[in-house]
């Protein structure tokens, strides 16, 4: 074969591998976006939505600071976090004898901070962010070997019920609701609670938390940064990015039987931001004065990941 054949020859291979990539490319690429044969889908399944946030806790609780009455040598009956029943005796200053009891069934602690009474349940709905915020929080141990008259000797304090106030920013506080259960995660353990009352602050919102669980360092405690669990559910999950809209309803395209997918409603029960929470199977939504019940999602049902893509 002549060099001009071979030459020839060797341009209509390129030009057919050419051809031949442009063509697969199309199948890959374009006939996908035509025809949605390829669209990323996802299948709904089971699984855990933990919503939580971080928040700096100022606490609060019933507390009494009990001053010294004379000066003298302190002698000690009670240790740190001990519950006391009515009655039992706590200090005796010496030499003068002066006996110190317990008013009523309480925990001793020998921490103080001075703010006692800014940190109260009867005004703590009355709380401002920049006021607490610019305090100086200073935890003493005031357990030493003598007292001087006036100097703070001990607290009691209610440990059965105590509160945790926090603000919460305009996004966040949608993972707050009355009377729904917490989780509080402190450096002793988690504690359950509920949040007991969420209050317009201005440009954030006083979110206050109730707890009924004994903790052992809360006497010791005002200030701490922690972790709080607003949510925890098990169920039907599905990725944000999945939900759409249809005549101002959420939910989510669904694939039949014949390959087709079809616009379904959800309910979101909670949301982490990223993933959502929603009822399974069906749900029922208000039509007027009526209860309708409407068909949604079920697991392993396939739907599509970009819906806005469709």
């Amino acid at each position: 074969m002549s060099t001009v054949k071979k030459s020839k020859a060797k341009r209509i291979l390129l030009y057919l591998f050419i051809a031949a990539v442009l063509i697969l490319a199309g199948i890959i690429y374009i006939y996908p976006l035509v025809t949605g044969a390829m669209m990323q889908t996802a299948l709904v399944e089971y699984g855990n939505l933990r919503v939580t946030e971080k928040a700096t806790c100022y606490f609060i609780r019933r507390e009494t600071v009990v001053s010294a009455a004379s000066s003298g040598s302190i002698q000690y009956y009670i240790e740190e976090g001990e519950l006391v029943r009515k009655g039992t005796k706590i200090v005796n200053i010496l030499p003068v004898s002066e006996n110190y009891t317990a008013d009523e069934n309480s925990v001793i602690s020998y921490y103080t901070d001075g703010l006692e009474e800014v940190f109260t349940p009867e005004n703590m709905t009355r709380l401002k962010k920049d006021k607490i915020e610019a305090l100086e929080i200073e935890v003493k141990n005031t357990r030493r070997e003598t007292a001087i008259a006036g100097e703070p000797l001990y607290k009691t304090t209610d440990n059965s019920i105590w509160y945790a106030a926090l603000w919460a920013e305009p996004e966040n506080v949608i993972k707050y609701e009355k009377g729904k259960t917490v989780y509080l995660n402190l450096p002793l353990g988690q504690v359950k609670g509920t949040t007991y009352e969420i209050i317009d602050s201005g440009e954030s919102w006083l979110v206050l938390l109730k707890f009924n669980r004994y903790y052992e360092d809360m006497p010791r405690l005002r200030k701490i940064d922690a972790e709080i669990i607003t949510s925890d559910y098990e169920g039907l999950i599905i990725a944000n990015k999945s939900i759409t809209t249809m005549d101002g309803k959420p939910g989510v395209y669904v694939k039949d039987i014949n390959g087709e997918f079809v616009f379904t409603p959800v309910s979101v029960i909670t949301s982490d931001g990223e993933y959502s929470l929603v009822e399974s199977t069906y749900f029922y939504e208000k039509e007027g004065d009526k209860s309708v019940k409407v068909k949604t999602v079920s697991a392993y049902d396939e739907i599509l990941n970009h819906p806005e893509r469709k």
